[in-house]
């Protein structure tokens, strides 16, 4: 598993008129060189590696040639045919900027450092390219203070036409950052859901569950909600940030395994009738173009037995899937190869991971990212953009590794920010998002690359270690791009042919490789 490093080495440039180099002490500069992901020759391979000891971050490496010929079958070989296409990459890769993580960089960095770690994340020329931004809507657990939503009345007060709706909040350092990141990006996909909507809209008033008592949307709150996450819609684009995907509820179950933190409980059920006969239709009266995301949680089937979680997804789609126009999932403790299963069963609505972190889960966030890749994901995103040295602030747990050998490990972000020495580190989050978003563009579509293993999640279940695991994709110039990783302790020898070529290479344990050719 990759661990976070801190960088150092030579500056990046960055855009006409800043200049930030090693001499903000500190501040952690190397990268890519902003020609990292030029176009390999023809004839010849261009590799980039990011190893688990933090030694190599998306480095280049010597070119490999294409020779003429084939490779046997075996665990440690692929076979591409660029002729079998599946999704395409809509969103491509992102993040997300948490009121935590818009508070940090906004407030506890010099405008330089901000300046730099903005492009670091966002700019194609001088960072990865991050292309698909989450936004809670209002408080998640990582927030600064006390929760909040956009209507907040004193208890046993309600507010149904929202006339103490305001987004004064965002406006102090969440907006500000989500512009940076589209002037940076202008491809950028913004995602918005809510954690909780107004504590007056739910049956225990509270937006943190007790646990005590069932937190639930009440009867007469339907209406309210949908005008809610409409104004919050209006709001956004009125100040600068148009919202392409909306969730209704994040992780709708998991009050219950995740208590003291902003949440609520909705079923199936309710899910459906808030899409179908209210949410819906207040986007169409309001001529808003957000597409609706359901479910937005774990894939349903996993190791961990979650009530309802199997039924959930068909649930929903049988009420209101005309309204839907794509599914949500989070990589922790499941199995992605149910995206197969529910792409067979609705092959016209879109699939997104929306979240993942290093350590909650036992496997890497570059071998969930490619498991969901080749599950359908149309897009992929790493939970908070940036966290603070003690990674927080946050209420409750919040990410914390649950088994295995995180067990009570803080779950970690691209972006560390010290807040003493306004400084800031890159992690190995950040490395394994390069390892994909540098090289796999927009519109690029998958193409079957034969998989070495059948790795699952396995937190509880004791399952073999995975070896080689790739995905592959033909981006919108022809090239091929193949990301492959490791990590079952030993290093591989992947061999890989496509069209009476091929090309090996050694991959470490721990290791992300990216393969790019023409």
């Amino acid at each position: 598993m990759l661990r976070p490093v801190t960088v150092s080495g030579t500056p990046w440039r960055l855009g006409a008129g800043l200049v930030v180099g090693l001499a903000l002490a500190g501040a952690a500069v190397a990268g890519p060189s902003a020609n990292a992901a030029r176009r390999p020759d023809r004839g010849h391979v261009a590799v980039y590696l990011t190893t688990a000891d933090g030694r190599l971050k998306a480095a280049r490496r010597p070119s490999l040639p294409l020779r003429s010929g084939s490779v046997r079958p075996g665990p440690e070989s692929v076979l591409v045919n660029p002729g079998r296409r599946y999704q395409p990459l809509s969103a491509g890769f992102g993040v997300a900027m948490t009121d935590t993580s818009a508070f940090l960089l906004r407030e506890r960095l010099p405008a330089a450092r901000r300046e730099q770690v903005m492009r670091r994340l966002f700019s194609r020329r001088d960072g990865i390219g991050l292309s698909y931004l989450r936004i809670p809507m209002g408080a998640s657990d990582y927030v600064v203070g006390r929760p909040y939503t956009y209507d907040d009345v004193p208890r046993g007060q309600r507010d149904p036409e929202l006339r103490r709706f305001s987004l004064a909040h965002d406006r102090r350092y969440v907006l500000p950052m989500v512009r940076r990141a589209l002037a940076l990006n202008p491809a950028m996909t913004v995602m918005m859901n809510p954690w909780t909507p107004p504590a007056w809209m739910k049956t225990d008033e509270s937006l943190i569950p007790s646990g005590k008592t069932t937190s639930r949307l009440r009867a007469d709150a339907y209406g309210p909600l949908a005008r809610y996450l409409v104004k919050v819609l209006q709001g956004y684009r009125a100040a600068g940030v148009p919202v392409q995907q909306l969730g209704v509820q994040n992780e709708p179950l998991n009050p219950l395994l995740s208590p003291g933190i902003p949440g609520m409980t909705l079923p199936a059920a309710d899910e459906a009738r808030l899409i179908r006969d209210h949410v819906a239709p207040a986007l169409r009266r309001a001529r808003l173009r957000a597409r609706i995301l359901a479910w937005d949680f774990v894939y349903p089937r996993g190791p961990i037995p979650l009530d309802g979680a199997t039924t959930y997804v068909p649930d929903v789609m049988r009420g209101a899937g005309r309204d839907v126009d794509g599914l949500a999932f989070h990589c922790y403790f499941s199995d992605a190869s149910t995206g197969s299963e529910l792409h067979r069963r609705y092959p016209r609505t879109p699939q997104f991971q929306t979240e993942c972190a290093s350590y909650l889960s036992d496997v890497t966030p570059a071998q969930m990212s490619i498991r969901s890749l080749r599950n359908w994901a149309q897009g992929v995103q790493l939970w908070n953009a940036a966290l603070d040295q003690r990674f927080g602030p946050k209420i409750g747990t919040g990410c914390r590794g649950v088994f295995g050998p995180h067990a009570g490990q803080e779950c970690i972000a691209p972006v560390i920010v010290d807040e003493r020495r306004r400084t800031y580190r890159l992690t190995s989050d950040y490395w394994a998002l390069a390892q994909f978003s540098r090289f796999i563009r927009l519109g690029a579509r998958r193409i079957a690359s034969t998989p070495a293993n059948d790795c699952r999640d396995g937190v509880v279940l004791a399952l073999p270690p995975c070896g080689l695991e790739n995905v592959a994709f033909r981006n919108p110039d022809g090239s091929r791009v193949l990301v492959a990783t490791t990590d079952d302790g030993r290093r591989h020898t992947l061999s890989v042919a496509e069209g009476g070529r091929r090309f090996s290479f050694r991959v470490p344990d721990g290791a992300i490789a990216t393969f790019v050719w023409r």
